[in-house]
């Protein structure tokens, strides 16, 4: 054993030629201070001299200026290998021995290659929601053909630091009958951490590629993507380049700059580099000291069917289907299970495994992939078998292209007749085949062309056809105009033609005129010209309205008010002689820390900002005013977006004179459905102005410190202090130069006078 590693060692020596110094006295050490293609960094090290005045590097200090090991050039002295800095390493040096300095020049292959990230790993801390509350509320009540009907959903929903409860009711009354109903009980963690919620009660299973969601009541565990906003699910791009001296890498994507770094000189890649998707191109400019440019091109393709290489995506589901969901509460049927798992193989491929079952019923199993195929596009496939008593089978194959000028989609699916799967027993008609494609041209400035194409084939009735064609076109200070004509095929023939101009005008409001008409075998021909104005809702407060009238005496009005304690609206429509109002009011109730506040419909995250007790300020989400703080300095952000960073801000201008604010812009990363408490650090202050004397009148000298219980303040001229916090009875001491002291003892009532003057005060001296 011994003698075979022995000769493993000499042949693996033997494989790099290794030359011996002559003698120690051939190659003296020095001290040597290197300069490596215009680094600003200069390393010293000890080298040697061969007898051609050749600098030598030892082979530890090769990483220290970040080469890599030649194969040609070692030497061993005194048992070391040195390695030579000449030719073998195509490198130019330029020794100076009076200073000892060596500037070298090298090609970027004789680096070891620098790896970069262009985004930086970035999990944000969530806020740690404390206890609380909400209460959700939409009413409505309608009448039309002399039939009135009232109803709403109530939710109602506690948040804590383990998770959120939600519990939702619908209520109905109209002129038959009267319900309230349970809609869905649930309770949701969300595990940022592990990207991942646990769900308990009522929820919808995940389809995978080809399954079909269902409602169920049960648990499920899976990933969720939505907990950490800023990963990039998709294949990512690397920059890869070479730089001979150092310089500045600018990556760009469809020429928007994406990232810029600092690379020394060698081999680089920049990896991370996120990606639009569809079809793109990269481009690397490398910029050196001097202004010299390169420029790289890399075309790509990327899209969502894509799972970054080793990225998982999975939801597991246990428990029993849901039945009547909106008429019946409590209403569930056989024992549900089902599994999905994604995976990024490569950036390349992409493979799904589903697996579902029922008690009783349907189960199916079925993978499912997706390929890059260069720059043209990704093609994915189906296949699936399933069924109740009999195994039936379920193949698809897709297709698409999205581009910056063309775009393509193309998928379809057959199943045969007695393949079944979850939510397709209950069906009359079991599909046999759905067929979708779609292209699509963009024309620049003359608009962008779509045309689609959709087959429905079931094994018992009749399938259903149609192709559409629409095309958009911006007509600058004229607005937009769309195109729409949609054709039926098969016994129903019909066709459908939709002209639309809009233009906006004025803030958040729009004119539009529309032709449509309508060619049918059952419907017969049907013209009518619609024109319409209205007004979008604000952000915070406001009104909108609309106001739509047609050829056929058909009409529409609607009046809608969004206050911060909620949104009222009534609207009025007119259709086939027909009249009918309808009215809604809808809001919240948000329950925190900081009291009971009414809201609008809390949806999403929220947060509670305070401001001390200073009301009237406006308070900023992202630079947008939403609102203004209520008598006791508090208001209400609804609709703030969950584990992503919310940047609030208020003007310190409205703050009154004597406040002080330590921070004008905060960020608050609230968790899903949840309420965070902001509190700005504001401190009101307590200003006063006063004389300081000795005790023979005469003023205590400019440039004596005094220190108060809260501040340390200089004296100015003729006694003259000016105190930032003077509020209530304090003592003092004031010192000067030659070791003088004294002290003295203010009272500031509480008054009107922001800047009151306090009057002359004399300091009683003393000495240590």
């Amino acid at each position: 054993m011994r003698a075979t590693l022995s000769l493993a060692i000499s042949l693996a020596l033997a494989a790099t030629p290794v030359h011996a110094a002559e003698g120690p006295d051939a190659l003296l050490e020095s001290v040597v201070e290197f300069t490596v293609n215009g680094q600003p960094a200069i390393t010293t090290l000890v080298v040697r001299r061969d007898a051609d005045g050749m600098l030598l590097l030892q082979a530890a200090d090769l990483a220290t200026l970040r080469l890599t090991r030649p194969a040609h050039g070692v030497m061993l002295v005194n048992g070391e290998r040195y390695y030579r800095l000449g030719p073998e390493m195509g490198a130019r040096v330029n020794f100076d021995a009076t200073t000892q300095h060596a500037d070298v020049t090298l090609p970027p292959e004789a680096f070891l290659a620098t790896v970069r990230s262009a985004s930086a790993a970035d999990l944000p801390r969530v806020t740690t929601p404390a206890l609380g509350g909400f209460l959700n509320y939409d009413l409505y009540g309608e009448s039309a053909s002399e039939r009135t009907s009232l109803g709403g959903i109530v939710e109602a929903g506690v948040f804590t630091p383990h998770g959120v409860g939600t519990n939702a009711l619908l209520s109905r009354d109209d002129d038959d009958s009267r319900s309230t109903v349970r809609l869905e009980t649930t309770w949701t963690l969300d595990l940022p951490e592990r990207l991942a919620t646990l769900r308990f009660g009522d929820t919808i299973s995940a389809s995978g590629a080809w399954g079909r969601s269902v409602r169920f009541g049960g648990v499920q565990f899976g990933t969720n993507f939505a907990t950490q906003p800023t990963l990039v699910t998709t294949p990512m791009l690397a920059a890869r380049g070479s730089a001979v001296v150092p310089s500045t890498v600018d990556v760009f994507v469809n020429g928007a700059q994406v990232a810029s770094q600092a690379v020394p000189p060698g081999p680089f890649t920049i990896d991370h580099v996120p990606s639009i998707t569809g079809a793109g191109q990269m481009q690397v400019v490398i910029t050196d000291a001097l202004g010299r440019q390169q420029v790289l091109s890399q075309p790509y393709y990327t899209g969502p069917a894509l799972l970054r290489a080793g990225l998982n995506e999975y939801s597991f589901e246990l428990g029993s289907m849901r039945q009547d969901y909106g008429y019946a509460s409590n209403s569930y049927g056989d024992l549900v299970t089902a599994a999905t798992f994604r995976r990024g193989f490569t950036d390349q491929v992409t493979a799904e495994a589903h697996v579902e079952a029922q008690a009783g019923g349907p189960a199916a199993v079925g993978l499912n992939g997706a390929w890059q195929m260069g720059e043209f596009g990704i093609l994915s496939a189906t296949m699936a078998a399933g069924g109740v008593d009999a195994m039936g089978w379920l193949a698809g194959f897709g297709f698409e292209h999205n581009g910056q000028r063309a775009s393509l989609f193309a998928r379809t699916q057959f199943a045969s007749e007695s393949f079944a799967q979850l939510g397709t027993v209950e069906l009359e008609n079991r599909p046999q085949q759905r067929t979708f494609v779609g292209f699509g041209l963009d024309f620049a400035r003359y608009g962008n062309l779509q045309v689609a194409y959709g087959l429905q084939s079931f094994w018992t009735s009749r399938s259903q056809e149609t192709i559409g064609v629409s095309h958009a076109l911006t007509l600058g200070d004229f607005g937009y105009l769309n195109l729409i004509v949609s054709q039926n095929i098969g016994a129903d023939t019909a066709t459908d033609v939709f002209l639309n101009w809009t233009m906006p005008f004025g803030d958040r409001r729009s004119a539009a005129v529309s032709l449509r008409q309508s060619t049918g075998v059952t419907a017969g021909d049907d013209f009518a010209a619609v024109a319409s104005v209205q007004q979008s809702l604000p952000a915070g407060t406001g009104v909108g309205y609309q106001v739509s009238l047609a050829s056929n005496e058909d009409a529409q009005l609607g009046y809608s008010y969004q206050g911060h304690a909620g949104l009222a609206s009534v609207q009025y429509a007119r259709r086939n002689d027909t009249d009918g109002w309808r009215a809604d009011v809808a809001g919240g109730l948000a329950i925190t820390a900081a009291g009971v506040m009414p809201a609008r419909r809390l949806d999403r995250s929220f947060a509670i900002v305070r401001v001390a007790d200073f009301g009237n300020l406006t308070v900023y989400v992202e630079n947008q005013p939403i609102g203004r703080t209520d008598s006791r300095g508090r208001i209400l952000l609804d609709g703030l977006r969950p584990y992503e960073r919310n940047e609030i801000s208020i003007d310190p201008k409205q703050l009154p004179m004597d406040a002080a604010l330590a921070v004008p812009v905060m960020e608050v990363i609230p968790a899903y459905r949840s309420g965070a408490l902001v509190e700005f650090p504001v401190t009101r202050a307590r200003p006063a102005t006063l004389r300081l004397v000795r005790g023979d009148g005469t003023a205590v000298p400019a440039g004596a410190s005094v220190r108060t219980e809260h501040e340390q303040t200089p004296v100015g001229l003729d006694g003259l202090v000016y105190l930032s916090e003077a509020a209530g009875t304090q003592q003092a001491v004031a010192e000067w130069v030659g070791g003088h002291r004294c002290e003295f003892t203010f009272t500031r009532a509480a008054g009107t006078d922001p800047v009151p003057d306090l009057g002359t005060i004399a300091c009683r001296e003393f000495v240590d």
